[in-house]
């Protein structure tokens, strides 16, 4: 099977393409263009530029593979509050074209999307035919997304992520030095904080305190498992277990081994909301349901622990 993967230097992308070299032999061929990956690349690349739509067609065309991973997104989540077009063009305009040409070479499509098409109403955990209600533009686009690829494309499937962590493979050596407002290498820096025995202390409010957190390369299994499949529709890859931010710095803590007692929450006076003016809302809440995901692919999902040990090993083994 030959799979084109895009973003590749990211953490989910580069945990696609170790699993899928290690564990299932595919052909891979990895978008490349603005931002080169630290460590070698052993597989074919080929230039695709977000931001061209004809980059995007011409890429696809080229290598005419069986299936797309859709890994590819901005980094920079505040810029999208306020460049709108920017936005739009690399996370809509490109995902269009994306579908298109999938449509027309006879690809299958696995759109990587996020819990935060959640977090503005409904009701949480959200299911995966639950209506979309995000609270922030970067989840607006995520669910404009949705629609252009179960509309334009027949052979596709839609994998939400919620928080996702764990090693970036093409970035050997990476620490998550901040702490972010969503979910995302929120263990990472925890580990990078406890392991110089330095406090964490965590916001009880004005951040995403609600998730599914989710091990990257649990996450890679998914978006596999998911390629190789003729289902359609959209599928939770999270983890399968719900938790606040606090409770998962105290597991990460425990897990790795470090002194929990340097994990608390922040006081309120330490929750200075105007250090966020500027940035894209988070959602208090982005829990996601995985049962209906697990039955139909037939996979159980990591929970908290079992995904933190899993990271542990990782890092103890020496792959980064």
């Amino acid at each position: 099977m030959k799979i084109l993967l895009t973003g590749g230097t990211g953490l989910v992308g580069s945990n696609v393409m170790k699993v899928a070299q290690e564990k299932y032999g595919v052909q891979l061929i990895a978008a490349l263009y603005h931002r080169r990956p630290k460590a070698a690349w052993k597989c074919e690349t080929v230039g695709l530029d977000l931001e061209d739509a004809a980059s995007v067609r011409s890429a696809v065309e080229s290598c005419r593979p069986d299936g797309v991973i859709h890994c590819a997104a901005p980094r920079d989540e505040d810029r999208l509050e306020i460049d709108h077009t920017w936005g739009w063009a690399v996370m809509v305009t490109a995902t269009r074209a994306l579908a298109e040409v999938c449509r027309e070479v006879g690809a299958r499509l696995v759109f990587v999307s996020s819990d935060w098409v959640f977090g503005n109403g409904g009701q949480p955990p959200y299911a995966e035919d639950s209506p979309p209600c995000p609270a922030n533009y970067f989840g607006f686009l995520k669910a404009v997304g949705e629609t252009l690829v179960s509309s334009l494309c027949p052979n596709y499937a839609i994998a939400r992520t919620a928080g996702v962590y764990g090693p970036n493979w093409s970035d050997p050596g990476y620490e998550q030095r901040e702490e972010g407002i969503g979910f995302g290498w929120l263990p990472n820096y925890f580990v990078y904080r406890l392991k110089r025995a330095e406090p964490v202390v965590v916001w009880t409010d004005y951040v995403n305190i609600w998730s599914t957190p989710s091990l990257a390369s649990d996450v890679a299994e998914g978006l596999l498992a998911l390629t190789g499949s003729d289902q359609q529709g959209i599928f939770h890859c999270c983890g399968r277990e719900e938790v606040t931010r606090l409770e998962l710095a105290q597991a990460t803590a425990e897990v790795f081994g470090f002194d929990r007692g340097l994990v608390r929450a922040a006081l309120p006076a330490e929750m200075d909301a105007s250090r966020l003016a500027g940035k894209l809302n988070a959602p208090g809440d982005s829990r996601l349901q995985v049962a209906a995901t697990e039955a139909r692919l037939k996979r159980r999902h990591l929970n908290i622990r079992e995904g933190l040990a899993e990271y542990r090993r990782q890092l103890e083994q020496g792959h980064v």
